[in-house]
């Protein structure tokens, strides 16, 4: 028992230590050097760095060698401010992105002097002087203002260089984040949560969604990531999520999309087919402010997608006379099995001697029958389906964050997605289906 109890210790310790290794990456550091007008480093000054929106305060002094850091910031704006005996008080502001590396170094003027200097940092905007890392930075306000199709934020992604959308006939294929980075395969980008792991390793696709309104901003990594970005062979996604401040703030939003306002495709238009209809709404809220003031904050962000859409499938089936001039057994298949839905749309026949196969030893029955006899019909059918605005869902997604001010700052937070799928989206066969209205699954 009590090895049981020291063994179980021991994964929930090297549980936290992975989380608090994974959270690095999806948070900024602050590092730099103190000197005075001289050039010479000052040694045990204090250093304040304040986060604007929550004033969560953190202190150091610098080293021996006029060094001081911090690490663990998560992005925002900061004020930081350096005081040494003898010399006047320098305050700066900077701005710390998600994933960033921020170098700011600082002259002290001597006291009376009355020297206070204001730098505000652009993160990702500057050049890059602490590492070899390509990458950029799509901000809040870049998330709120660029226009997404379907409200996806990796969408987004297409802002930055050297990546390419992999598609399979126009459509992405959902692995990685939907984009080739350094001409990588998709599925072999690594995508970050706040610094977590958000892949499903089985197929390779976004672990987690989440929706727009809960993402502050991400970086792109396109090359020269660093060492706490394991697994990428292509590129990284680093995602930071919202968390509540001092001000309350908070949206509330609906977006429609209508079939009426779309066009046929050209397949349908080829065959008379009438334009398919589809209707999307997506609404949701946010809100997010302090439970006390400088001390705990929340976040929460609930969205729901609502989609009813159908559309023509084109297909081929097995014309009534073939299956007639088939044995017993597989009448009794069809009879049983093989029964039509209603509402079937004939598009043509196709004979024998039309589909291309040869009569031969092998094919007793096609060798019996008259190369003009009716095989297949190709017809259409309407089904649920994705006609241009998502498959039929009723989709839930919500994140909340609870985050406690201190030293280190404690968020925790809960993603959770509940997604309905209707009949017929994973077969919409011609023949009569039995299978349940939907199905429904829930990720948190």
């Amino acid at each position: 028992m009590k090895l049981l109890i020291k063994s179980f210790t021991l994964l929930a310790l090297i549980g936290i230590l992975s989380a608090l290794a994974f959270s690095q990456a999806g948070t900024g550091s602050v590092a730099g050097e103190v000197k005075d007008q001289t050039g010479a480093v000052v040694t045990g000054a204090k250093v304040t760095l304040v986060d604007k929106d929550t004033q969560l305060s953190r202190t150091s002094t610098t080293s021996s060698n006029g060094t001081y850091e911090f690490s663990g910031l998560r992005p925002s704006a900061y004020l930081l401010t350096v005081s040494a005996t003898g010399f006047a008080a320098n305050e700066q502001q900077i701005v710390v992105t998600v994933g960033s590396k921020n170098e700011l170094n600082v002259t002290l003027g001597v006291a009376g002097s009355g020297n206070i200097v204001e730098v505000v940092g652009a993160g990702a905007a500057q050049v890059n002087t602490v590492d070899q890392e390509v990458s950029s930075v799509v901000s809040s306000k870049e998330v709120v203002d660029l226009p997404t199709l379907t409200r996806n934020p990796y969408d987004l992604v297409a802002t930055a260089s050297n990546v390419q959308q992999d598609s399979q006939a126009g459509q992405g294929d959902g692995r990685g984040a939907g984009f080739a980075i350094n001409g990588q395969r998709s599925a072999s980008t690594s995508i970050l949560l706040d610094g977590a792991e958000n892949v499903d390793q089985y197929t390779a696709t976004v672990g987690q969604t989440i929706p727009l309104d809960s993402v502050q901003e991400f970086r792109v990594i396109t090359n020269g990531m660093t060492a706490e970005y394991g697994r990428a062979a292509g590129g990284v996604v680093n995602v930071a999520t919202k968390s509540g401040t001092n001000q309350f703030h908070g949206t509330a939003y609906e977006f429609n999309r209508i079939s009426a306002l779309a066009s046929n495709t050209y397949e349908n238009a080829a065959n008379d087919i009438t334009k398919p209809v589809f209707t999307r709404n997506q609404f949701g809220f946010s809100v997010g402010g302090p439970i006390k003031k400088n001390k705990l904050f929340f976040f929460d962000n609930t969205e729901w997608v609502r989609v009813r859409s159908s559309g023509a499938q084109v297909t081929q089936v097995f014309d009534p006379a073939f299956i007639a001039a088939a044995n017993t057994n597989t009448q009794s298949f069809y009879s049983a099995l093989g029964k039509l839905r209603p509402g079937l749309q004939s598009l043509g026949t196709v004979t024998i001697a039309q589909s291309g196969i040869t009569p031969s030893a092998t094919t007793p029955l096609l060798a019996a029958l008259s190369p003009n006899t009716p095989m297949l019909d190709k017809v259409s059918y309407n089904a649920p389906s994705d006609s241009g605005g998502g498959a039929p869902q009723n989709t839930l997604m919500t994140a909340w964050t609870t985050t406690l001010a201190t030293r280190h700052r404690c968020s925790v937070g809960i993603l959770c997605t509940t997604n309905s799928i209707f009949r017929d989206i994973t077969r919409p066969a011609p023949t009569l289906d039995t299978t349940p209205e939907s199905r429904t699954s829930t990720r948190t």
